[in-house]
């Protein structure tokens, strides 16, 4: 019995799809770990300016709407002099923005409207836990080759 060419290809680039969609999901959870890796790292190694960097301006913590970037620096500078850690960081959840998202940060106009103009397609919500069982939000867009912060909630 012969197995036609064709058909033989057609198989290869099915299984070839199947695989790439089902590691789609499992490459997001690692790109999503990665990003939490490293702000943790930033933040226990007391790296307030590359934290800064990071951040998109405006800039959304815990609901309050932080326009200047100097003021996000500062909020960044703040919780690093306050001794802030985040101890054995894990990704807990990762998904897309919808349009309920802003919720998940406070359900006033001021979030929504933070939302609606400076969370665009592509971003996404990571929530961590520490060791302690604190859990902190955090909003993050990426680019090509880069990412950035857009917004932190917690600990709560």
């Amino acid at each position: 019995m012969r197995f036609p060419i064709k058909k033989a290809l057609a198989v290869a680039a099915i299984g070839t799809v199947a695989l790439l969609v089902g590691s789609c999901a499992s490459l997001q959870r690692s790109w999503d770990q990665g990003e939490v890796k490293q702000v943790a790292d930033l933040i226990n190694a007391g790296q307030a300016q590359e934290l800064a960097d990071l951040s998109a301006s405006p800039f959304i913590v815990d609901g309050e709407v932080v326009v200047l970037p100097s003021d996000v620096a500062g909020f960044w500078t703040g919780i690093l002099k306050a001794a802030f850690r985040v101890d054995s960081a894990a990704l807990d959840t990762g998904s897309a923005v919808t349009a309920t998202s802003y919720r998940q940060f406070a359900d006033t106009m001021e979030v929504r409207s933070f939302f609606s103009r400076y969370v665009k397609d592509g971003a996404r919500i990571l929530e961590l836990t520490t060791g302690s069982g604190s859990r902190i939000r955090l909003i993050v867009r990426s680019d090509w080759f880069s990412w950035k912060i857009l917004g932190w909630k917690g600990p709560f």
